[in-house]
């Protein structure tokens, strides 16, 4: 009686361990299945959302100085410049192992002259041509002009007045050695506000409001070749010319009037920027800038090179545009070196480097008239970087003399040029680069997220590989174990049941059913408990925390971001198939096992078990 209630405890503990163990192996098949769906799902789901660019920026070969003298400072001041033994082009970076979706471009931009709009300098209330000014002056007195001396400004060649019968500080600042200026002549320079006057004179003078010191400027042409190379001025011009009977006949005289005219021709300027993808440019990119009424360009109207383009809020509210209005451009410089907000800048300020005169010393003429449609209008953050005031972006096929009056060049930087490659091809394209012989040019490449997100993917699918190769091991040894003790083990049992007349085949049926059934009270809770683990696992504890919208093509300024946790969700037909995998295996197993022993006769498996 006492061995009889042992073994009826020990069956139950038995059936309830081997039960317990079913659903933990069904637990880890379903959840490493579900970690495999939802890697696979989120990659094919979000990559389209990822773009990967990459930018160039080309190291220089040496540093070359040179001096200027500084008035002030009473010395020659160092400067030190980049130079180049050659510009890196876009055949470059012709890598055969690289297929591009968007090939590398250094981009231009074009000035265009188009005085028949409104433009923001015209609606600026400080808008006025004072950066350029060619004026005629006198000295108050005999004077040296290598300190800050005073002069009376008598004539303003050009449009912008506000200085003319002014007196102002006045010194040829970087000229070593200056000629002497007389009080009783008239000179002509075209002149430049620098910093504050200085020397002797103005601690005689006692001025407690004190202007801005203005120096000669510079009135060559500046030209270069598409290689880089530039044209040489003919014309050996001076800092400050005396103004004499018949002067302004001469070629000097001519070229500081031409000069003269340059701030007016400058404010009626609009920047025209060409490229071959929005994506390209970074503001867009990086959702710095959006287009908000209308389209963007397509991909066959950037290839084909189709009249159309992207216009600026400002610009398109100050002309009353519209999408689907023409907007003309007069395109009459390109410029291949500082990027376009350098000479454009939006807050109204900055530089400007472009002579805009031509090598015959007169202003630069319009090579090519387009007209374009707009088929977007775009804005912009207002701290938005490497966008131009007013800048118009059309297809860079659209131009046909992209490379005519080249008024300033430079190297490649990560402000012009770009390209596109396929997502998760970064590593081969800096070593097919390295494999190339390319050690001068620099990369910087953003992929939106995406390399942090298929690491992520990645350590998903290295889990559910783990999961799922330790699961089906398990299932195979569990399948046999059940096997031994409730087939193997029961050979006695069987063989008496045969020899009272059971058929091989209702002894087969009897043992299966019974271990199904036994299976079944295991994958059933382990196939919703798979589920409910799957749910638990997140995207972002996997090294996906922080993933944003903003970083998608999507063309929206919002940043909205991805719910990748709920991408890990339980898959219903996957965690059941899981369920039916196990049965499946353990079944088969079984029926191998049962079949080989249902062979033999039943009086010699009765003798083997007693022997045993």
């Amino acid at each position: 009686m006492k061995n009889h209630v042992k073994q009826m405890l020990r069956t139950p503990l038995q059936l309830l361990l081997i039960i317990v163990l079913v659903m933990i192996v069904t637990v880890m098949l379903v959840v490493g299945g579900n970690l495999w769906v939802t890697s696979d799902r989120i990659s094919k789901a979000y990559e389209d959302d990822f773009i990967t660019i990459g930018t160039v920026s080309q190291k220089p070969d040496t540093i070359r100085e040179r001096t200027e003298w500084d008035a002030e400072k009473g010395d020659y001041q160092i400067y030190k410049s980049s130079v180049y033994n050659r510009y890196a082009t876009e055949e470059d970076l012709a890598f055969p192992e690289i297929t591009y979706l968007m090939e590398p471009e250094k981009r231009v931009y074009w000035g265009s002259y188009t005085p028949e709009y409104v433009h923001d300098s015209d609606l600026r209330m400080d808008s006025n041509d004072d950066f350029i000014i060619v004026a005629e002056f006198s000295p108050l007195e005999d004077c040296i002009p290598n300190e800050s001396v005073k002069i009376k400004i008598t004539k303003i060649l050009g449009d912008a007045k506000m200085l003319e019968g002014s007196v102002v500080w006045f010194c040829d600042h970087n000229n070593r050695y200056p000629d002497e200026l007389k009080a009783d002549k008239t000179y002509v320079a075209k002149i430049r506000q620098l910093l504050w006057p200085h020397g002797s004179r103005l601690e005689e003078s006692g001025d407690l409001i004190i202007d801005s010191e203005y120096v000669p400027d510079s009135v060559m042409p500046i030209l270069y070749t598409p290689e880089g190379k530039r044209i040489e001025d003919t014309l050996k011009m001076q800092s400050i010319y005396e103004v004499t009977e018949g002067f302004y006949e001469t070629d000097e005289g001519k070229r500081l009037l031409a000069i003269s005219n340059i701030g007016a021709v400058y404010n009626d300027t609009q920047p025209v920027v060409g490229t071959n993808s929005t994506n390209l440019l970074m503001p867009f990119y990086e959702e710095n800038a959006w287009v908000y009424e209308g389209r963007y360009p397509t991909a066959e109207e950037y290839a084909q090179g189709s009249p159309v383009c992207l216009a600026p809020k400002e610009f398109a509210e100050n002309n009353r545009l519209s999408v689907g209005d023409q907007v003309m451009t007069r395109l009459y410089y390109t410029g291949r070196a500082d990027w376009v907000d350098y000479n454009f800048q939006i807050t109204g300020g900055g530089g400007f480097s472009i002579s805009l005169l031509g090598p015959d010393g007169k202003l630069l003429s319009p090579f090519e008239e387009n007209a374009y449609t707009i088929v977007g209008l775009y804005d912009y953050t207002p701290s938005v970087k490497g966008i131009g005031r007013e800048e118009l972006i059309v297809p860079l096929a659209s131009v046909q003399n992209r490379l005519e009056n080249i008024a300033d060049f430079g190297a490649m930087s990560d402000e012009n040029t770009s390209f596109q490659i396929e997502n998760g091809t970064i590593a081969d394209f800096i070593e097919a680069s390295a494999k190339n012989g390319v050690d001068n040019l620099i990369y910087t490449f953003y992929d939106r997220g995406y390399s942090a997100l298929m690491e992520g993917i990645q350590n998903l699918k290295n889990m559910s590989a783990a999961l799922l190769i330790m699961g089906s091991i398990a299932a195979v040894i569990l399948t046999l174990q059940i096997s031994h003790i409730y087939i193997t083990k029961q050979k006695r049992r069987l063989s008496i049941e045969r020899l009272l007349g059971m058929t091989g085949k209702r002894c087969r049926n009897i043992c299966l059913a019974g271990i199904l059934i036994l299976l079944i009270l295991g994958t059933v809770p382990g196939v919703a408990v798979g589920m409910a683990v799957s749910e638990q696992v997140k995207v972002e504890d996997i090294g996906q925390d922080g993933f944003n919208r903003k970083y998608s093509n999507l063309g929206l300024s919002a940043q909205t971001e991805i719910d990748l946790s709920g991408q890990a969700q339980g898959d219903l037909a996957v965690s059941c198939g899981m369920g039916v995998l196990v049965l499946v295996l353990c079944m088969s197993i079984s029926s191998v096992t049962v079949h080989s022993l249902l062979k033999g006769e039943p009086l010699y498996l009765l003798e083997s078990q007693e022997k045993v």
